[in-house]
């Protein structure tokens, strides 16, 4: 045990130097850095009068007077002005006290200030301390491995995959290589080098293939481009037209539901560990029964968490929809409302294909390691 936990630990602070190795890396996909500093401000005045408003949202300009927190023009007093358009999810609407996040552009005429939004970074950084300290008391080296596993999946999206897209890869393959490379690296900071970590690995790319097959050939079927997806068009002008949002969609379809595929495995492949470890004398088939016991178990409650995840995120589009009488006829035929159907039907597809994988992989590795020669032992049916 000492000897797992010593494991575990290596192989956390391994990742965690590799991460700090790729955030040294230079953002290349930042096309045109910029070269205007940004701080912190505290917002001291403001003046609403020469705004208008528009039912809940307002138009017009907001003159700030603010205090400059950090950086070499910290302590100096200057003012700025907050443009709104009646854009609900982009306007902000600063109060006396606020701290702003801000850029700073000098000039013939002096420092000005453009305020970016409310500054949220430390509250983030507090909210996932908390996250961190939970999940380290909670699961120990599990949690420490849980942890890193979060942060690497993060870095590697954001320095690794994001890159590569914008360099003009195929989306489907450099989704497919970094869902690959996050199941292995999450799996073996979870459960090790064991044997139960390679069954989750197997079980979750298996699943893996059979979402990537059924979202290219789905997509097919109901004729669906990617043309919906959030910020694609600014994203096609930005590339001169050069992303396909057909392989981009299938690749965020199959990305997006790898972490349930990973979690559906390590439960089969951890549940089939240990009923061998604690019945050596139990064979393949015995143990394949159970795992597609505990299988049919998690896939009951997964389905629905993906289905209630999606329309989770869309539940305000449905409320307009019904809110105005929309057929619902109408409303599964809506391209971006199939899209999101799609998500939710191919990670099933995954799921129902990984657990029965999974099961059979980690009933054929356990039985090769015990008592291979042994007859199968029956289960009683209780505990089935």
């Amino acid at each position: 045990m000492k000897r797992e936990k010593r494991r575990s630990l290596i192989l956390c602070a391994v990742m965690l130097l590799f991460c700090g190795l790729l955030c040294l890396l230079p953002d290349s996909h930042l096309n045109v850095p910029s070269a205007f500093p940004r701080e912190k401000v505290r917002v001291e005045a403001v003046d609403n009068s020469l705004l208008s408003a528009v039912g809940i949202t307002y138009n017009g300009v907001q003159p700030c007077e603010v205090t400059i927190l950090t950086g070499e023009h910290r302590g100096e007093r200057c003012n700025s002005y907050n443009y709104l358009n009646s854009a609900l999810d982009k306007d902000k609407l600063f109060e006396v006290g606020d701290t702003a996040w801000a850029m700073l552009q000098e000039s013939a005429q002096g420092l000005n200030v453009t305020l970016i939004d409310h500054y949220r970074a430390a509250t983030e950084g507090w909210i996932l301390a908390a996250l961190a300290a939970a999940l380290i008391l909670y699961g120990g080296e599990t949690g420490c491995g849980a942890l890193v596993s979060l942060a690497a999946s993060a870095v590697i999206v954001w320095k690794l995959l994001i890159p590569l897209l914008l360099e003009g890869v195929n989306p489907m393959l450099a989704s497919f290589v970094t869902v690959v490379a996050l199941t292995l690296i999450i799996d073996v900071l979870v459960a090790g080098f064991t044997r139960q970590c390679l069954m989750a690995v197997l079980g979750s790319l298996a699943g893996t293939l059979v979402t990537c097959a059924a979202a290219v050939g789905l997509t097919h079927l109901l004729k669906l481009d990617g043309g919906d997806l959030p910020y694609v068009v600014p994203l096609l002008a930005q590339s001169s037209m050069g992303v396909d949002t057909r392989s981009l969609y299938i690749g965020m379809v199959f990305l997006a539901n790898s972490g349930a595929l990973m979690d559906l495995s390590m439960d089969i492949s951890v549940s089939t560990v240990e009923l061998h470890r604690h019945r050596p004398d139990l064979g393949s088939r015995a143990l394949m029964r159970s795992g597609f016991v505990v299988g049919r178990s998690v896939l009951g409650t997964m389905t629905t968490t993906l289905m209630l995840a999606y329309s989770g995120n869309y539940l305000s589009m449905l409320m307009y929809f019904a809110g105005q009488g929309t057929p619902l006829s109408d409303v599964i035929n809506l391209k971006y409302v199939a899209s999101q159907l799609l998500n939710t039907l191919v990670g099933s597809f995954g799921l129902v294909a990984a657990a029965p994988l999974t099961a059979l992989i980690a009933s054929l590795l356990c039985a090769r390691e015990g008592r291979a020669a042994a007859p199968d032992a029956e289960i009683p049916r209780d505990r089935a």
